[in-house]
């Protein structure tokens, strides 16, 4: 057997949205770390190169080249050695001590000469330089070349700076978008999770689970929907148990007419043919007599037990419902006024013609009567009313009786539910089904003042005719 694995789902998810979304921004920003340092490199030797040729510019055209003195002070402010040589490549005046740079200041000159000395990068005495290389004119002395030995360790140091920091900035960032991507993703995904672990309840039976709606965005709407969703496939369940329920009945109710009025038949043809033959027994033909009634009262409640495990078809007919509530008034008010019950009556003469079937309304009418009467036994007061609604009829059936217990109405209309030590519990179960067949409602509440009010709700069919359907 498997077991869900709440949120398992919506994780998987997270990571399907944040990952791909982190490895993007993740190549692009270190693509653009690398460019950017690529470039600032690049400036810097621009820059640096072009220092270097103003400098050595104004060096060759000022009077100064031959002074050493003025040379050191040169190369203090510039920072960069100064080498002037002459068209051999001897040296003329240096700020490097010995003689040593004449074979590196020969083979720049020979370079610059041939064209191809431009600005390479030497190495003299454990340090690197860039060079810079421009010939002069020396009075009295013929053409001659300055060369400048700018150091690189420090423009190699700021590049090497400028390299480690902006790549912590690239870090830095690529986590700050990764958290900031995480934590806008986890806004969408988190009620995904929590629907997938609502979910993963109800697979296994928990049906008071509810997602919670956090937004009126989709993801809200999805959560209203599912909601939604389980309400009706609870409702549905309900339904479907209920049918199953009546459909058990009816099966057990046609059975056991089945079984019990074969023989029920023969008996009630002995006692009669017994009956016939006690003539002038008057004592015995009594006592035969009360055993008729009883047997017919057997067959009685068997009827009625079939009939309400199986409502059965309807067979309407256009009329006003008020006929039917007009008959219920005038059989039951004998007996009513017997249990001290006062029955009052406030029928409406402007109830349009509705579609129904009499005798199944009869029978709840009957039905929610008798709820109310057996609501009573020290005695009180049935109000029964019928008026108008823009859309079809309404019947109430209003009492002072004990009311609904604990408030449960769901209750008092399952199937086999009763409060009463004889009853069925089909009565109210059966009544709900005529009228929802017939397209109308039947609900139950508790009076402020007291008791309980039965409500239905009878809808008009607009253009129909008088028929016999099974709906």
């Amino acid at each position: 057997m498997s077991h869900h694995v709440p949120g398992y789902g919506a994780k998987r998810i997270l990571f399907r949205i944040i990952l791909p979304f982190a490895l993007l921004f993740s190549i692009a920003t270190v693509t653009f770390w690398l460019l950017s340092s690529y470039l600032i490199g690049r400036y810097l030797q621009d820059d640096l190169r072009q220092q270097m040729v103003r400098v050595a510019g104004v060096i060759s055209q000022s009077g100064y080249v031959l002074n050493p003195l003025i040379l050191l002070q040169m190369k203090e402010v510039i920072n960069a050695e100064i080498i002037l040589f002459d068209e051999q490549g001897r040296i003329v005046n240096s700020t490097i001590a010995g003689g040593t740079v004449d074979a590196v200041a020969r083979e720049l000159a020979n370079g610059f000469r041939a064209g191809n000395g431009g600005e390479p990068i030497i190495e003299f005495q454990g340090l690197r330089y860039k060079t810079i290389t421009q010939s002069l004119t020396i009075a009295g002395r013929g053409q001659a070349f300055l060369c400048l030995w700018k150091p690189v360790e420090e423009a190699d140091q700021l590049r090497s700076r400028i390299f480690v920091t902006t790549g912590w900035l690239a870090l830095v960032g690529i986590l700050a978008m990764t958290l900031a991507g995480y934590l806008i993703v986890r806004t969408i995904t988190l009620p995904v999770e929590e629907l997938v672990g609502v979910t993963g309840r109800i697979a296994e039976n928990d049906f008071s689970q509810r997602a919670v709606v956090r937004s009126n965005d989709e993801i809200g709407l999805l959560a209203r929907s599912f909601n939604r969703m389980i309400d009706q496939l609870q409702d549905y369940e309900k339904r479907l148990v209920e049918s199953e329920k009546m459909a058990t009945a009816g099966r057990m109710a046609a059975g056991l007419a089945h079984e019990i009025r074969n023989p029920l038949t023969s008996i009630k043809m002995f006692v009669q043919v017994l009956h016939g033959r006690l003539q002038g027994q008057r004592d015995n033909q009594q006592m035969i007599a009360s055993l008729l009634q009883e047997i017919e009262r057997l067959e009685r409640i068997i009827e009625q037990i079939v009939e309400r495990a199986r409502p059965g078809e309807l067979h309407r007919r256009r009329g006003n419902i008020n006929e039917q509530l007009a008959e219920l008034l005038a059989l039951a008010a004998p007996s009513l006024q017997a249990g001290n019950i006062r029955l009052e009556s406030r029928l409406s003469d402007a109830l349009p013609e509705l579609s129904y079937d009499p005798e199944k309304m009869k029978q709840v009418f009957w039905n929610l009567l008798n709820n109310s009467r057996e609501a009573m036994p020290k005695g009180g007061m049935i109000e029964i009313s019928s008026a108008p609604l823009p859309d079809g009829v309404e019947i109430t059936f209003a009492d002072s009786g004990l009311g609904i217990q604990d408030g449960n109405v769901d209750l008092c209309f399952k199937s086999f539910y009763s409060t009463k030590p004889e009853g069925l519990g089909l009565g109210l179960s059966t009544s709900r089904k005529i009228v929802e067949k017939h397209g109308g409602t039947l609900e139950l509440a508790n009076r402020a003042r007291g008791g309980a009010v039965a409500t239905i709700h009878l809808p008009v069919e607009k253009g129909s005719h008088e028929q016999h359907s099974g709906d």
